[in-house]
C-alpha cells in the first residue's frame, strides 16, 4: 500500500494514530536514552581523568623545574669597579677574598713617522708585512703603483690587519699635524708583537722615534685566598671553577657565590600547591549519588587509587644520607594534613637550605651514590610513567573511549530499531485507517440508500 494514499493519520478512521505511533516508539525507547545518559556520564569521566592528568603534568614541570633551579647559583662581587663575575659551570658556594695587583694588557705599538692623508701610500715596492703574535706567523701581501692600480694606503693597511684574525689590533690617530699608525696586541706577555718582515714605509716604534714599543705587556697578578695567580687576561675563567672573572681594575674585593634559595623556596611552593590541588580534586570527583545511583569518575577507581598512594608514598618516603640532619620531607617543613594535603613551613625550609645545602640536594635530587633517585626525581619519573602512553591515566582514558566508542555503536544501533519501528506502525495504522475509512463510506452509502427508499413508500 502507498502511505501517500493518506497524508494525515486518522483521517479515515477518526483516531489519533500520529500519537499513538509516538507513545508506542517512546515506550520501546528507553533502552537508546539509557545508552545517550551512558555514554554523556562517560564523556564526563573522560574528562575529569584529562583534567587530572592535566594537573599532574603541571606538577612533574614544576618538579623538573626546582630540579634545574637547584644549579641556579648567584656570584656577585663586593666592588664592581674592580671586577665582574659571572656563573659558568657549577661552583661551590662561599666566598672568596681576591686582590688584583696589575691588570694583563698588550703592548702598543706607534708609528715614528707621519702621514698627511689616510689614503697616503705606504709603499713603493711593494712586497710583504709578516708578524707574529707569540709563536704564531701572520701575512698581509702589499701592493705597489707598478702591480695594482690603487696601491695600498694606509686605511687598507688598517683594515687588512683587523681582518687577518690575528688577535692583533689596527688603528689611526691624527696628532693635529699627521696620521700615526697604531698597533695593540692581545693581552698577555705571551701575545707580543715580533715584526719578521716590513716592505712598508711605516717605521714602528714608541711613536716618539724609538724603536721598542711604546707601552710593555704585562700579565694580570692577583691573589685569590692568600695564592698567588697570573693571568695572560684579564678575563679569568674557572681559576675559582664555575665562575668567570672579569678584572676591571687594581684593588681588593669579595666574592659572594650563592644558591638561589628564594627560587627554591618558591620552586616547593609550587610543588606543595600543585599536590593540594590534585587532592582536592580527587576528593571532589569520588562521591556517590544514593538518589540517582550515579558514581563521580574517581569512586572506587584503581587507577586513581595506585596513584594516590604512589604519590603519598614517595612523600612519607626517607631520601638522602642517613648521617644527615634532614632525610624526609617532614624535616624541610612540609607535612601532610588528616585530609591528604600538605602543609609548607617556607622559613624551615630555607632555612635547612642555609644549613645544609649539599646534603639536601642529595636528599631531593640524587643519593650520594649519584642516581637520580632523589625525592623530586622520584616523583618526576612516577608522574612521567602513569601519564606516559602505556601509564596507567592513559590506559584508563583509552578503557573510556571504547566504552564511548561502544556506544555510539549501539546508540546508531537503537536508533536504527527505533525507526524502523516508526516505519512499521505507520505502514501498519496507514493500512487500518484506510480499510476503516473505506468502511465507514460504504456504511454512508448503504445508509444514503436505506433513507431513499424509505422517503419513496
Amino acid at each position: 500500500m502507498d502511505l501517500g494514499s493518506f497524508t494525515v493519520l486518522g483521517l479515515g478512521s477518526g483516531m489519533d494514530l500520529q500519537g499513538l505511533i509516538d507513545k508506542l516508539v517512546k515506550a520501546d525507547s528507553q533502552p537508546l536514552l539509557m545508552a545517550q545518559t551512558e555514554k554523556l556520564q562517560y564523556e564526563t569521566y573522560y574528562k575529569t581523568f584529562d583534567t587530572f592528568e592535566s594537573k599532574l603534568q603541571q606538577l612533574a614541570n614544576d618538579t623538573s623545574k626546582m630540579m634545574s633551579d637547584f644549579e641556579l647559583q648567584s656570584a656577585t662581587v663586593s666592588d664592581e669597579n674592580i671586577a665582574e663575575a659571572q656563573i659558568s659551570g657549577n661552583p661551590t658556594s662561599g666566598v672568596h677574598n681576591i686582590t688584583v695587583n696589575s691588570l694583563a694588557q698588550g703592548q702598543t705599538w706607534i708609528s715614528n713617522n707621519e702621514y698627511s692623508s689616510e689614503s697616503d701610500s705606504i709603499t713603493t715596492t711593494g712586497g710583504k708585512f709578516i708578524y707574529k703574535i707569540g709563536d704564531t706567523e701572520y701575512s698581509i701581501d702589499i701592493d705597489n703603483n707598478t702591480l695594482s692600480s690603487t696601491p695600498t694606503t694606509l686605511t687598507e693597511f688598517v683594515n687588512a690587519i683587523n681582518n687577518n684574525d690575528s688577535g692583533l689590533q689596527a688603528s689611526l690617530l691624527y696628532t693635529g699635524s699627521g696620521y700615526k699608525v697604531i698597533l695593540k696586541t692581545p693581552d698577555g706577555t705571551s701575545n707580543n708583537l715580533t715584526i719578521v718582515q716590513n716592505d712598508t714605509n711605516i717605521d714602528f716604534g714608541d711613536g716618539k722615534g724609538n724603536t721598542g714599543p711604546a707601552t710593555d705587556s704585562q700579565d694580570a697578578s692577583l691573589t685569590i685566598d692568600g695564592i698567588d695567580i697570573t693571568s695572560q687576561s684579564n678575563t679569568l675563567k674557572d681559576y675559582i671553577p664555575g665562575v668567570s672573572l672579569t678584572l676591571k681594575d687594581t684593588g681588593s674585593f669579595s666574592l659572594y657565590i650563592q644558591t638561589d634559595y628564594s627560587t627554591l623556596t618558591s620552586d616547593m611552593n609550587n610543588i606543595v600547591n600543585d599536590y593540594n590541588d590534585i587532592v582536592k580534586y580527587i576528593n571532589d570527583n569520588q562521591d556517590y549519588d544514593d538518589k540517582t545511583n550515579v558514581a563521580d569518575a574517581f569512586f572506587c577507581n584503581s587507577t586513581i587509587e595506585g596513584a594516590e598512594n604512589k604519590l603519598s608514598n614517595l612523600l612519607l618516603g626517607s631520601y638522602g644520607s642517613s648521617s644527615s640532619n634532614y632525610t624526609s620531607l617532614i624535616d624541610l617543613g612540609i607535612e601532610m594534613n588528616k585530609d591528604g594535603t600538605l602543609e609548607f613551613d617556607s622559613s624551615k625550609f630555607t632555612s635547612a637550605l642555609e644549613d645544609d645545602f649539599k646534603n639536601i640536594k642529595k636528599m631531593l635530587v640524587e643519593t650520594s651514590t649519584g642516581a637520580e633517585d632523589g625525592f623530586l626525581s622520584q616523583l618526576h619519573n612516577t608522574i612521567n610513567n602513569m601519564t606516559s602512553t602505556n601509564g596507567s591515566i592513559e590506559l584508563q582514558k583509552n578503557f573510556i573511549n571504547d566504552k564511548i566508542d561502544n556506544l555510539d555503536e549501539q546508540i546508531d544501533m537503537l536508533q536504527k530499531q527505533l525507526d524502523q519501528e516508526r516505519t512499521m506502525l505507520t505502514l501498519t495504522l496507514s493500512q487500518m485507517d484506510e480499510y476503516i475509512g473505506s468502511l465507514k463510506n460504504q456504511g454512508d452509502y448503504l445508509q444514503k440508500m436505506f433513507d431513499s427508499m424509505n422517503n419513496k413508500k
